[in-house]
């Protein structure tokens, strides 16, 4: 994983899911930690929007280049039953 490459994506995400639904991350921690990119992976995917999706994609190929397990992610055959929070619903922020 190029780690300036994997810092830039998340920047980008993170400004997207600021503006779209008021959600608030870490750039850096998302850059570093494989829990915390698995979460805000899978909170912008849940937002079915085309630009989220796009960028979600993007920094999912850097930080995960052998791909992510899709139960994690919701890319399942039943969606609905195989999304599943990688964390608390506190480990990522919302804008009041």
């Amino acid at each position: 994983m190029g780690s300036s490459e994997a810092v830039a994506l998340a920047a980008h995400l993170h400004v997207l899911l600021r503006r779209k639904i008021g959600r608030v991350t870490d750039t850096e921690w998302m850059a570093q930690n494989a829990d915390y990119a698995r979460e805000v992976l899978r909170v912008a995917r849940a937002e079915h929007d085309a630009d989220l999706d796009q960028w979600a994609d993007r920094f999912e190929a850097v930080m995960f280049p052998g791909g992510i397990d899709k139960d994690v992610t919701g890319g399942g055959k039943d969606k609905a039953a195989a999304v599943k929070p990688a964390a608390p619903a506190s480990y990522l922020g919302r804008l009041r």
